[in-house]
């Protein structure tokens, strides 16, 4: 058995995979260590009875259709992972606040598209809309300047000015400052989940990058649900000749003198010169890692930060088809009230949230259950450790009581009857995700997002966040926080990195 790598993965989660990828594609003797029997922490799929429910997967952002690829895409190309059948969604999204005062939006993909159904939503925001695509489009443009190496500080404060203030401001601030609505911030802002934070916390610079991806390039999904792109970055790993182990749960990583050596696994030493972690970097740090060789600077960040959200998943497998049970959307984001600041404070209680987001495969991939069929996929927050209290006793009967009040509370907001035609149910809430995922609290989102630890401080930082040589973390953790584009180029981000390391001897 070998015993010495260049580099050691630890986790074949997404961010793990990309990272292994891009290592053994650029000659790097590679090493994934997985406890799983399988690939994709978070990205695989599992069968109850005659149905195959995708785990966690809500969309893609990062893929479009050829010719205008993505990074996420351009990254599985550049890997040999490019066999995967890519379906796409018309619209955006769907947002339903019921009630009197409430609004029930659907927002197609395409720019113009996305204004003018604004505009119609809320006569006299196209103005500022269309403002914020084109803060979006200087985002990209700038971002593109950057990626080209050495940038020109006078260019960037002349030419791309506004790039540098949008990470200083709140999503919120922003647009009050471009005078929109208030029902059409509410509206704009419905993606906020899937960065954790809400508008007055988010940057604006992040939040407008994700809202022109997938409105510009549609939101994606595989056909084969996300353990296609699983399998497909394995055997690029395997095809580039780096390894992947599993049932190989890691105890230790190894560090001696401020320099990441090895690790341990089954009780044996693999060593390397350079570990990219895609595990919780809490469990790292507490478990994984000598307490004497940890910086108190790496500790002080990690307890400065909050853990992010968690959830309570519902997968349903329907005796009807999506048509026959009137439902035409494929992402249906259901509120309780309009702002995100309030929506995210009901999520900070098991008994308040009341939200949720409803996927329906079948509308985007008709035949991913059998004819006459559908799958749905029910998704509730919750942040802090809201259900630490709860007893043993008590778990099974407050599970059911979640999934029957958000299915409930998505029939009525959508005029839909769903609880009559369910024939499989499963219920996945924190306690589960964090048996599977081994994170604390089973957040699959790293750390909170704030606006003193936005994406962009964290890309600036970088470098001070790996204060242990040779080693690295990626995914969730990582500099973009959570979701699946970010974890895929978190984990390249973190390769390259490693492979010029490999080549300046570092």
């Amino acid at each position: 058995m070998k015993k010495q790598y260049d580099v050691v993965v630890v986790g074949a989660g997404n961010g793990g995979l990309a990272a292994g990828g891009i290592t053994a594609k650029n000659g790097l003797s590679t090493l994934v260590l997985e406890r799983h029997n399988i690939p994709g922490g978070s990205a695989t799929s599992f069968r109850r009875g005659r149905f195959e429910f995708e785990t966690s997967l809500h969309e893609l952002a990062e893929i479009g259709p050829n010719p205008f690829e993505g990074t996420v895409r351009q990254l599985f190309d550049e890997l040999g992972a490019s066999d995967i059948d890519w379906c796409f969604e018309e619209n955006a999204f769907r947002v339903v606040l019921p009630g009197e005062d409430g609004f029930d939006a659907v927002l197609p993909t395409g720019q113009e598209a996305f204004i003018r159904e604004m505009e119609r939503q809320v006569p006299g925001c196209e103005e500022s809309v269309r403002a914020v695509f084109q803060l979006g489009q200087h985002a990209m443009e700038a971002l593109e300047y950057l990626g080209q190496g050495n940038p020109d500080m006078e260019v960037l404060a002349s030419k791309y000015a506004d790039f540098m203030r949008m990470a200083a401001y709140s999503t919120k601030e922003v647009l009050d400052a471009l005078e929109m609505p208030k029902k059409a911030q509410d509206i704009l802002v419905t993606y906020w989940c899937y960065l954790g934070a809400p508008a007055d916390q988010l940057d604006f610079l992040y939040y407008v990058l994700m809202l022109i991806l997938y409105v510009e390039l549609r939101p994606a999904m595989p056909s084969m649900r996300s353990h296609e792109m699983s399998l497909a970055l394995e055997k690029a790993i395997l095809k580039h000749g780096g390894e992947v182990w599993y049932n190989s749960e890691v105890e230790k990583i190894l560090v001696r003198d401020g320099k990441a050596y090895g690790v341990v696994v089954d009780g044996r030493e693999i060593h390397a010169d350079h570990i990219i972690c895609n595990s919780h970097m809490s469990n790292a740090l507490s478990s994984m890692i000598d307490s004497k060789e940890i910086p108190e600077s790496m500790l002080k960040l990690a307890n400065a930060r909050d853990l992010a959200l968690s959830f309570v998943t519902v997968y349903l497998g329907m005796n009807r088809s999506c048509e026959e049970l009137g439902i035409r959307d494929y992402s249906n984001f259901i509120i309780p009230c309009a702002d995100s600041r309030e929506q995210y404070e009901r999520c900070c209680s098991i008994e308040d949230s009341k939200y949720a987001i409803m996927n329906c495969l079948n509308t985007v991939i008709p035949d991913s259950s059998p004819e006459g069929t559908c799958t749905l996929f029910f998704t509730t927050m919750y942040y802090g450790d809201v259900w630490k209290d709860v007893k043993p006793e008590e778990y099974k009967k407050l599970k059911i009581k979640i999934a029957g009040e958000v299915i409930g509370n998505c029939e009525e907001a959508l005029g839909i009857d769903l609880k009559p035609y369910i024939e499989e149910v499963v219920i996945a809430a924190p306690p589960t995700f964090a048996r599977y995922l081994k994170t604390p609290r089973g957040t699959p989102y790293g750390y909170q997002f704030d606006m003193w630890d936005s994406m962009m401080m964290r890309t600036m930082n970088v470098a001070a966040e790996e204060p242990i040589k040779g080693l690295r973390f990626c995914g969730a953790c990582g500099e973009r926080g959570d979701g699946y584009s970010s974890a895929y180029i978190s984990g390249m981000n973190t390769g390259l990195r490693t492979v010029q390391d490999a080549k300046e001897g570092n």
